[in-house]
């Protein structure tokens, strides 16, 4: 569990870019902080400033960090200057946030405060919203869209530490009794009751009433000055108003956590409107709309508003998923050997697992592709430009060489980013910054900061092949950054696909743990006396140096997992599936996933179910190597059939069925099934997993046999 909550926001709403705050609950340890501030970085690309944030920060404390070498090194390369970049503020005992250095009072608390509780509301999922299928009936009788679960927020100690520094005003030493409308809320409660210094002598009793019991029986509240009442959230403050009909509580006696809307004149803390797309719409059950059009209905229950029963949906796959802008894509650089993929790739920036081969693209250049950078060029290249900057890699070297060639002008400096420093640029003509693939955008931003001293007149053109950027918002927000001052960005070719966690392992390294802990050689004296059957043998050699058709496991016969002739997707796209890799599928597959999974609420992107690749996906799909890249490619929740029996069933019998078939086409992807089983990619039911283990027959191959066995000794431990 990270020791800080990190989250981003505008001090200012004419700000461009946004500051990152780090807040610890706990010593600041320096190792972790700038850790913390790196992974931010890299995933949300550089900050405006940042600010770190914690209770009782004191100046000797900001001295010890600033001080540090290696910190302020680290940040400089990273963020910029500390003297310009870094800020520290404090919180007190009171709620009061004030700068350490001088003790001024932080202007931007509230939008600061405010930030962090929707960020904390977003990542924890607070609002459950209903699909097409289903809505909620609420314990007073409303039905509605969606819902807040105060409970979903209070999961991480340090987040819920930071939530308290709001609460610390409204904590007054007369206070003697907490009223809580759910226990779940109780945690952050006594955490602002234990950093406030009122209740040192004796702390106020924490009470909880179950929501919406006030709306059927009453409750025997002590209603006097000495008694505040804590509603955990709200959609229209109905909670507080019958508080307040039915007993003797003023608003000054109540507070309000979460609210999207409130009257006037309750009060509340966290304002969550913001971050609830489209409103939630809640009325009575016989002016549901939901209901008139055949929606189901999930009732709320229990004092922590649980859903009855959660519920699990299966999503299949089909043609139109593959839209036609990834259609275009594929037909312009699939089957070429241009799309790779590495599968333990070692770049010290960031992980490139998806990656193009610009050189081979650019020998010689596609007649389409060169009439895109052609006319991209004479509409971006300036006359002014002295410098072109390349980044480092091959494929941006050898896309900067074809565009010195079209250029045709030795006047122009052509270098490297490593070869030149920030003093050389100092008060330079037009500069040209070339990529050829950009994954995150760090390291044109690196770039960037290179740039800051360049002549006010000059102009900067970052020129980019192709960005891999996961998405629109993460485009546009780099654009944005890169573009401040009247900079542009120009991209010739799009393909939004996922990042790899850094902080999660990929299948292919579990892969390499699993099959590395066999000997070749047998071994009397190891943990693991077996050794590896010949395929897996091999494979565990193939992993240290994987090419971009070497992606998956062998058929149980040796064979590599290929196309056949007609794939799909690729259906009208004149693209020869005999030429194609298994990088080239696996492109494919990912990007539909990806494409699944930013949906808002659809296809594999719902938020308060499950929703699992379908069975049927296994089924229609049958090329080993298809299956192969949907097992690798989706996220072990996506293949969690453990949570259905039925659906259990469904899996476990196409994979009984793979398992009978090894040796003929229709199995050829049975180790790859065996090995998502084994790696726990997959998840079935024990009781169907020991239907697989029994297929461990006479006559199966010895890689087959394998695998059932490790499954088997997994199955005993658990």
């Amino acid at each position: 569990m990270s020791r800080y909550f990190s989250f981003r926001f505008r001090k200012d709403i004419q700000e461009a870019k946004q500051s990152l705050v780090l807040f610890c609950h706990s010593d600041i340890e320096i190792s972790s902080l700038i850790k913390e501030i790196k992974e931010d970085v890299m995933l949300n690309l550089v900050p405006s400033d940042v600010v770190i944030l914690g209770y009782g920060i004191t100046a000797s404390v900001v001295d010890g960090i600033i001080s540090n070498s290696m910190f302020a090194s680290e940040f400089e390369s990273f963020v910029g200057a500390v003297e310009d970049k870094l800020e520290f503020i404090t919180v007190d005992e009171n709620g009061d946030i004030t700068t350490v250095r001088g003790g001024e009072a932080v202007l931007f608390k509230h939008e600061m405060m405010l930030a962090g509780a929707n960020d904390i509301f977003k990542s924890r999922k607070g609002l459950i919203t209903s699909s097409p299928s289903y809505h909620f009936a609420k314990p007073s009788g409303d039905h509605c869209d969606k819902f807040i679960r105060a409970s979903n927020l209070f999961t991480s100690g340090v987040e819920v530490a930071f939530l308290a520094i709001s609460l610390l005003p409204y904590l007054t030493n007369n206070i003697k009794r907490i009223y809580v409308d759910t226990s779940s809320i109780s945690f952050l409660v006594s955490i602002a009751v234990q950093l406030s210094k009122n209740f040192q002598h004796q702390q106020p009793i924490i009470e909880s009433f179950e929501s919406y019991s006030v709306f059927k029986e009453p409750y025997g509240f002590v209603t006097s000055s000495e008694s505040l009442v804590i509603v955990s959230a709200t959609t229209s403050g109905g909670l507080v108003k019958n508080l307040i009909r039915d007993n003797a509580f003023s608003t000054e006696n109540i507070l309000t956590l979460f609210f999207s809307h409130i009257p006037s004149e309750q009060r509340g803390l966290f304002d969550i409107s913001s971050v609830v797309e489209s409103g939630i719409t809640s009325v009575p059950e016989e002016h549901c709309k939901f209901c008139q059009q055949g929606s189901k209905v999930i009732r709320i229950e229990g004092e922590q508003f649980l859903p009855e029963t959660p519920k699990h949906e299966l999503l299949v796959i089909k043609k139109v998923d593959f839209g036609s802008k990834r259609q275009n894509f594929f037909k312009e650089f699939a089957v070429k050997g241009l799309l790779k993929f590495d599968t333990s790739p070692r770049d010290d920036w960031e992980k490139e697992h998806f990656y193009i081969d610009i050189n081979k693209l650019l020998d010689p250049c596609p007649d389409n592709f060169k009439d895109t950078l052609t006319k991209k060029l004479n509409k971006h290249f300036s006359r002014d430009i002295q410098t072109v900057i390349s980044l480092d890699d091959e494929g941006s070297w050898a896309l900067t060489q074809t565009i010195r060639a079209e250029i045709d002008d030795e006047t122009i400096k052509w270098v490297k980013y490593s070869e030149i420093n920030e003093e050389e640029l100092k008060d330079s003509q037009s500069v040209f910054v070339v990529a050829g693939a950009i994954t995150s955008g760090r390291k044109l931003l690196a770039t960037a900061r290179k740039l800051r001293g360049i002549a006010k007149s000059a102009t900067i053109t970052y020129f980019v092949g192709f960005s891999k950027l996961p998405n629109q918002t993460s485009f546009e927000q780099l654009e944005k950054d890169l573009c401040l001052g009247g900079f542009e960005l120009v991209v010739l070719r799009s393909c939004n696909l996922p990042r790899f966690s850094e902080k999660s392992k990929s299948v292919w390294e579990i892969e390499k743990e699993k099959l590395s802990a066999f000997s070749e050689i047998e071994d009397p004296l190891s943990d693991t006396p077996e050794r590896l059957p010949n395929l897996l043998a091999a494979r565990a050699k193939t992993l240290e140096a994987a090419s971009s058709d070497d992606l998956f496991l062998t058929s149980a016969i040796g064979k590599p997992l290929k196309l056949r002739e007609t794939f799909a997707f690729w259906g009208g796209l004149n693209l020869s599936t005999q030429d194609s890799t298994q990088a080239d599928v696996y492109w494919t597959i990912q990007a539909i996933l990806h494409d699944l999974r930013i949906k808002n609420d659809s296809g594999l992107a719902t938020t308060y179910h499950s929703t699992l690749i379908s069975p049927v996906c296994f089924d229609r799909f049958n090329d080993g190597v298809i299956q192969a890249c949907l097992l690798r490619a989706a996220k072990p929740i996506e293949l969690n059939y453990a949570v259905d029996e039925v659906y259990s069933r469904q899996m476990t019998d196409i994979i009984i069925a793979v398992i009978r078939n090894w040796e003929n086409p229709q199995g050829e992807a049975s180790l790859e099934f065996l090995f998502a089983l084994w790696s726990g990619q997959l998840k079935i039911l024990d009781g169907h997993l020991k239907e697989i283990i029994e297929q461990k027959i006479k006559g199966v191959s010895d890689d087959v046999t394998f695998i059932l066995k490790q499954l088997e000794s997994t199955l005993n431990i658990g």
